[in-house]
């Protein structure tokens, strides 16, 4: 951490000017830090008179990794219904457990689960920890976290996967914290070492430009969120047998300091592109918000749902729901077409599980053509109202 020494600075604002990411201000003559330090040290550099300094945390070693064993998965149950990416992640922890040798388990938190275990035991986990039980109805990030934490000191898994869902994403780094753990967000592959078997956890990393291999030799459990339509799901086996394991959590676990008043469903939850088969993506080529009527035009003759690029949807043409790509959605339908888009690496980890990718654009040179099955130079404002034409012919 960067520490500020209130005996030694005057408070010349040197290392404001110095710092790349504006996270040091002057307030009433200290350097204060915000946030967004990188401890990057340029202001420790920069400050003549020694009142900035970089403090090293020492490396904690857990001493007895081998009594950690086995392979989680978190599957998120909401509103009575399994989210999809708990059935991938059984997938991917399934192969993990079986290049382990180690069983692999699963938690279900939640409220009238009913046979959602049997589920679970037939894509794939070998025992489900269930926790049913009515204050788990409402999702709550501090029940939520000390439930899963105690199962995980009981239990002690040497790998826990989790969906970097919105609720994925808002309770399991309080779960890394609490048990001292390594937490490598937004995976999109998932392998184990060899001579070792530690999880390698590779992520998109400095803007998509570059894949990041992460290790956490030290600690455990090995934790990661990994992005939903990246893994395969198992077919259902219903021969498969498994253990289900109800847990009754204790009364200080369930009892939270966070009161919801009401849940609201925003209509938006409704745009789910990832589960879409057919998906008709607009981009900047689109020209202006109006380009997205015709997208919903072919969309509609064809049964598909619409979605698109960050730039336009930072450009307020459509909302977030539908944006494909590094900072939005992970998607894999059959068929993906691609209008008015460059291609930029950001958009294209986000789709290039398509089983199919149609590009059009009037620049030939796009880089969405080098990972286009099938290409067309031109004038979308040209060819997609013939092809809605064709469309509507045929059918």
């Amino acid at each position: 951490m960067l520490k500020v020494s209130e005996e030694l600075c005057i408070g010349c604002g040197i290392c404001e000017d110095s710092c790349p990411f504006g996270a040091i201000e002057i307030e009433d003559g200290l350097a204060v830090v915000g946030d967004n330090c990188t401890l990057c040290g340029a202001c420790v550099e920069s400050c003549e008179v020694g009142a900035l300094s970089l403090e090293v945390m020492e490396k904690t070693v857990q001493q007895d990794l081998s009594s950690w064993q086995g392979v989680w998965v978190y599957c998120e149950f909401r509103r009575g219904e399994l989210a999809p990416v708990a059935l991938e992640l059984l997938g991917a922890g399934r192969r993990l457990a079986d290049k382990r040798g180690v069983p692999l388990g699963a938690v279900l938190i939640g409220y009238q689960t009913g046979d959602t275990a049997a589920q679970l035991i037939g894509h794939g986990a070998d025992t489900v920890f269930v926790v049913d039980c009515e204050p788990m109805q409402v999702f709550r990030e501090d029940v939520y976290s000390r439930v899963l934490t105690s199962l995980i000191r009981s239990h002690k898994p040497e790998i826990v996967l989790a969906g970097a869902t919105a609720i994925g994403r808002s309770f399991i780094p309080g779960v890394a914290v609490k048990l001292n753990a390594g937490l490598t967000a937004d995976c999109t592959g998932l392998e184990i070492r060899e001579e070792d078997g530690a999880l390698l956890q590779t992520r998109p990393a400095f803007g998509g430009n570059i894949m990041a291999t992460i290790v956490c030799e030290d600690s455990r459990p090995q934790m990661a969120t990994v992005r939903p339509k990246v893994m395969k799901a198992l077919e259902f086996d219903k021969a498969r047998d498994g253990e289900i394991v109800p847990v009754e959590p204790e009364p200080d676990q369930i009892t939270s300091c966070i009161e919801v008043v009401e849940e609201v469903v925003s209509e938006e939850v409704s745009v789910n592109i990832q589960e879409a088969d057919v998906l008709i993506s607009g981009g900047r080529g689109l020209e202006s918000e109006k380009g997205f009527d015709l997208i919903r035009e072919l969309a509609n003759a064809m049964g598909a749902k619409v979605s698109a690029s960050r730039a336009v949807v930072d450009a307020g043409w459509i909302p977030y729901p539908h944006q494909v790509g590094q900072t939005g959605k992970t998607v894999a339908p059959k068929l993906y077409i691609a209008c008015g888009i460059s291609g930029a690496i950001q958009h294209v980890a986000g789709m290039q599980s398509a089983e199919t990718v149609v590009a059009i654009n009037r620049d030939e040179n796009a880089t969405i053509f080098d990972v286009a099955d099938y290409g067309i130079v031109g004038d979308l404002f040209e060819i997609l109202p013939k092809l809605i034409r064709k469309i509507e012919e045929r059918r």
